[in-house]
């Protein structure tokens, strides 16, 4: 399955303007929020399940690492990754551009080789 991020912002905005009613109608401490606190519960899943790994106790409030599951940690991550582009939306940041303008600068910035293409750059070799 791949995802096209032009593809899911229209749908990701429609879904919290018309589904969960709080796009733009929000400030934007509401979004940066939002992703943080999703980024948080995955820093604690990773805690816990690193806590126990090293041998500590097996405690948490709601949950405990033996609980967490790759389909919990992925859902997280999944969480995110909206939240952010929702963000992104907001403040009329093209998502995709940031990821790859952000990925290149720092390639060049250490000396790296791993450069992004971007879509265009891959259609024009066709």
């Amino acid at each position: 399955m791949k995802l096209d991020l032009a593809v899911m912002r229209p749908v990701n905005v429609q879904r919290a303007t018309e589904g969960f009613r709080c796009y733009d109608n929000q400030p934007l401490t509401y979004w940066t929020t939002a992703l943080a606190g999703e980024v948080g519960e995955l820093c604690n899943m990773i805690k816990k399940l690193q806590r126990v790994e090293r041998g500590g106790i097996d405690g948490g409030s709601s949950y405990t690492a033996k609980d967490i599951s790759k389909e919990m940690l992925k859902e997280e991550i999944g969480g995110i990754a909206i939240y952010l582009d929702l963000l992104a939306s907001l403040l009329d940041i093209d998502l995709e551009e940031a990821i790859i303008e952000t990925f290149n600068s720092k390639s060049k910035k250490y000396g790296f080789k791993q450069m992004l293409e971007t879509t265009e750059e891959n259609n024009s070799k066709l």
